[in-house]
């Protein structure tokens, strides 16, 4: 597989033709977005490449030269020449006639990141598919030859919080002659979901605990939210944590240490976040998903369109983000 940005893969005149709106309203009912397919005389579309109209044009000069010199020697090269064109659209179309095409998606990505949309391609039977290109926006791949099952992926940059789908893909190809270009589209269906940007928070603004249930009195445990006592300085802590109040009048390096009511159960609450809109709560719920995880702690998560009960692990962390991402 080889990357190019060359400008043999800008669009033909064609093509251009058919990003028209009432030519692409037309392909949006003739070719329906669908996440496998293999294609088909139905999907496939073939013209004339710019080499081609050369071409053609030399077929024209000599077709007119033998006719006005009753030279059947130069006929006879327009007529072999012509075969060979007719030849070379066989060839070019069964080069995406049969190709097997998936999307496979990717993995939920931070608002404002790249993310990577994978597709598979395979061919249907023995024979392999030269010189395959693939183009997405600016984005363009060439796979010399496609016959066993063959991953390839393409960057999104995900903007806006939710589903995530590429454009509409185009496959093409001109071999063997580059006389005639054969090419579809493909409009994926299965989306990369893109999760709220973290915006962190005060600490412990907008977080809920229930109590222990089996204990009486609540413990602590180290953490980040009430303070606790001092200790003395271990090298390699946070300078933030230092208690310079005490320094000043010469008792020495000391720490903040701070506790977390141990015991106690975390829930994220959509509606106890101090957030003023939609999209700043959601953001702060996703700051704390992943304070929580790197934490290892477990928390549950109350959305106002769904909810996820008090688990911990990557699990828990990867459907919260999914949710978050799903959030209307």
């Amino acid at each position: 597989m080889t990357d190019s940005t060359d400008s043999s893969l800008k669009l033909p005149l064609v093509e251009r033709w058919m990003r028209r709106p009432g030519i692409q309203a037309w392909l949006q009912r003739r070719l329906p977005a669908t996440d496998q397919l293999t294609l088909s005389q139905r999907r496939i579309f073939i013209f004339i490449s710019p080499e081609g109209s050369l071409f053609l044009l030399l077929l024209l000069a000599l077709f007119i030269a033998g006719i006005n010199y009753a030279n059947n020697l130069v006929l006879g090269l327009c007529f072999l020449l012509g075969s060979l064109l007719v030849v070379t659209m066989h060839h070019t179309y069964a080069q995406l006639s049969g190709l097997q095409l998936e999307a496979l998606g990717g993995e939920d990505v931070e608002c404002g990141q790249l993310a990577r949309y994978r597709l598979r391609l395979s061919a249907t039977g023995s024979r392999a598919h030269r010189q395959v290109q693939l183009s997405l926006g600016r984005q363009h791949l060439t796979l010399q030859s496609v016959l066993s099952p063959c991953d390839v992926a393409f960057e999104l940059l995900a903007t806006a919080r939710g589903a995530l789908l590429p454009q509409r893909l185009t496959i093409a190809s001109s071999y063997p002659l580059g006389l005639l270009r054969a090419w579809s589209y493909w409009q994926c269906q299965t989306p990369i979901w893109v999760y709220p940007a973290p915006q962190p928070v005060r600490q412990s603004s907008g977080l809920r605990y229930l109590p222990d249930q089996d204990s009486n009195q609540p413990s602590q445990q180290a953490g980040h939210d009430e303070f606790g006592e001092l200790r003395g300085y271990i090298p390699g802590e946070s300078l933030a944590r230092i208690a310079w109040a005490q320094f000043a009048r010469g008792q020495g390096l000391l720490t903040k240490q701070f506790n977390d009511p141990a015991g106690q159960d975390i829930i994220l609450d959509y509606h106890a976040m101090p957030g003023a809109d939609h999209e700043t709560r959601l953001s702060q719920l996703a700051f704390w998903v992943g304070e929580l995880a790197a934490q290892e702690q477990a928390f549950a998560l109350i959305l106002p369109n769904g909810q996820l009960p008090l688990v911990a692990g990557p699990e828990q962390v990867s459907r919260a983000r999914r949710l978050l991402a799903q959030e209307r």
